[in-house]
């Protein structure tokens, strides 16, 4: 199973994530570092654990549509590669990230404008370079408003797997926003069982609420190819033997 680290960053800095509730983010304060720069945290991180493929949520484009693509540059010169989320609505956003080499883009169900856009970006990028996001806040989708969007409808999150899968998708993530940062699970351990018994091909990734070393084997036991932790790695929770051992 892959230990995928996150980069929550706004305003250019890492912030601690609580519950989806971006208004009440902070800097981060880590046990690895004193510095809560995003190189410098990567860098603490792979000192520490050996770790080097990040999740990067970039909420300035997110909520603000301003990339820190700077900051890509940077990891990526670093040697880090990374899953990035920053906040796709349409293919033609990802245009500024063509030549950046070592990024995977992350399509998520809260920003994509619809089924179409996704598949146009399936077909941009290669499934391999693609992850869907299936968002979701309190185990509801929590989907782009854009009119005509065909995931609005959707309440289920089966439903919203399916539509993705259909769109070319061999990669997904799922994420409960209101779990991330409490140390209270994922949430999503039905969805994650359902999913690998539905679909045993596709890769995927947990994450969210993760509190230890135990939470890690569960989600591995519940067919998680790879689980993105944050809050655990840089309060001790979980340390550097128990990342090897599992990674």
């Amino acid at each position: 199973m892959k230990i995928i680290p996150v980069l929550d960053i706004l305003n250019q800095t890492v912030v601690r994530g609580v519950a989806g509730e971006r208004d009440t983010y902070r800097p981060l304060q880590s046990e690895l570092t004193r510095s809560s720069e995003p190189l410098d945290l990567a860098r603490a991180i792979r000192d520490e654990f050996g770790l080097s493929e990040f999740y990067v949520a970039d909420l300035d484009a997110i909520l603000h549509q301003e990339m820190n693509q700077e900051l890509y540059q940077q990891l990526l010169a670093d040697g880090f590669t990374f899953l990035l989320d920053c906040g796709l609505r349409t293919p033609a956003d990802s245009e500024l990230l063509k030549d950046l080499v070592g990024i995977t883009i992350v399509a998520g169900l809260e920003t994509l404008a619809g089924a179409a856009e996704l598949n146009a970006l399936v077909r941009q990028w290669g499934p391999e370079r693609t992850v869907f996001s299936l968002d979701l806040k309190q185990g509801q989708p929590l989907v782009n408003s854009a009119a005509g969007n065909p995931f609005s409808p959707l309440d289920d999150p089966l439903d919203v797997a399916d539509l993705a899968r259909a769109q070319g998708i061999a990669q997904m993530i799922l994420l409960d926003l209101a779990q991330v940062g409490t140390g209270q699970g994922t949430g999503t351990e039905a969805l994650c069982k359902t999913l690998r018994t539905q679909y045993p091909e596709l890769t995927l990734i947990t994450g969210g609420g993760i509190r230890n070393a135990e939470e890690l084997q569960a989600q591995a036991a519940l067919g998680a190819d790879g689980v993105l932790v944050a809050s655990a790695l840089h309060d001790g929770r979980i340390g550097r033997d128990t990342v090897l051992s599992l990674s």
